[in-house]
């Protein structure tokens, strides 16, 4: 039996729209809890091997893992145990899986609410693949994002008007407006090689725009351009210190030293931005470099460009350790 006209108007719409609501489906388990007259529809999920959660965090309590896990693909199942049920479970090539769940406390379900859960199941799978490619895609977006943000990195890529299409956290957060830079754009693709442009006048925050010749697909515009900026640390940034002590066996004082060092400081400069007198900054000094086997302050710089120090990584806390520190590891 298909579905039917108003069905496809009150159940059909919302469960495709559901897949991209912030609180997936629920005006189609709205929808359908009326429909069928139910006390309860809800979707337990459960992504790859992983376990059964109820999408609606506040129902309690928890799935039975082993009873959802045992349910057969597009198969309704009928329960009487404490109560009326209904289940219908559906499968997702990507391994994500669901079970469409309606309940009643007081009369059982006829036929036909079995066989309306029956005929939802193809239209339920479609739109479990649907979320999960957008939910894979918002992960490795995230990742993504944790990534260049750790490396000090922060992008934009810009259509072929110049105007942004999409940019990184980092980027809107520190990067500001831009100054019009189409004729940059232009430029930097009609050329196919990279360039240098300024993202605001009289100032020195710089980019990097490179040209890029991405696949296109039919209905996401594609980027020209990828424009790169490179960031230091932010004030109060202790990861990369607390990093250092932990990477070449540094007391907190030599660590926050070496992060000086690294941002470009000289020793006179690092002796007032840590408060201390040049003298206990020299042999601070002379102790960082035995511990690190560097020859100075260049070859020191060297070390930590090339090490995991070089990453952003936000708070991080160091194997304890007494004051004297350790010693760089063979």
């Amino acid at each position: 039996m298909a579905i039917t006209r108003p069905d496809e108007t009150d159940l059909l719409l919302p469960l495709h729209d559901g897949a991209h609501e912030q609180a997936p489906f629920a005006l189609f388990l709205q929808r359908l809890k009326r429909r069928v007259r139910a006390d309860q529809a809800v979707l337990a999920v459960r992504a790859g091997q992983g376990e059964w959660r109820w999408l609606d965090s506040r129902i309690a309590p928890p799935p039975d893992q082993d009873h959802l896990t045992a349910l057969r693909a597009h198969r309704v199942y009928a329960e009487e145990e404490g109560g009326y049920a209904r289940l219908i479970r559906v499968d997702e090539p990507g391994g994500a899986a669901a079970v469409l769940v309606i309940r009643r406390a007081q009369s059982d379900f006829s036929a036909a609410d079995g066989a309306l859960l029956a005929r939802l199941a193809p239209h339920l799978a479609i739109a479990l693949r649907t979320r999960a490619a957008l939910d894979h895609a918002a992960t490795t977006a995230s990742v993504v994002e944790r990534a260049v943000s750790a490396g000090r990195i922060a992008w934009a890529s810009f259509g072929a008007d110049g105007r942004p299409l999409a940019r990184s956290e980092v980027f809107a957060a520190r990067g500001g407006s831009f100054w019009p830079i189409a004729a940059d754009v232009a430029a930097c693709v009609a050329e196919r090689r990279p360039m240098v442009v300024s993202l605001r006048p009289k100032e020195a925050a710089a980019m990097l725009l490179i040209p890029l010749d991405l696949p296109r697909t039919p209905l996401a515009t594609a980027p020209v351009a990828l424009g790169l900026m490179a960031l230091n640390a932010g004030p109060g940034d202790d990861a990369q210190p607390a990093l250092l002590a932990a990477l070449f066996g540094l007391t907190g004082s030599e660590a926050r030293l070496a992060a000086a060092i690294a941002a470009g400081a000289t020793l006179s400069d690092a002796a007032t931005q840590l408060d201390l007198t040049i003298e206990t900054t020299r042999n601070y000094s002379k102790r960082l470099f035995a511990k690190t086997r560097t020859r100075g302050q260049v070859d020191l710089v060297r070390l930590i460009g090339a090490s995991p120090a070089r990453f952003a990584l936000g708070p991080f806390t160091p194997p304890a350790e007494s004051e004297e520190g350790g010693s760089r590891p063979e």
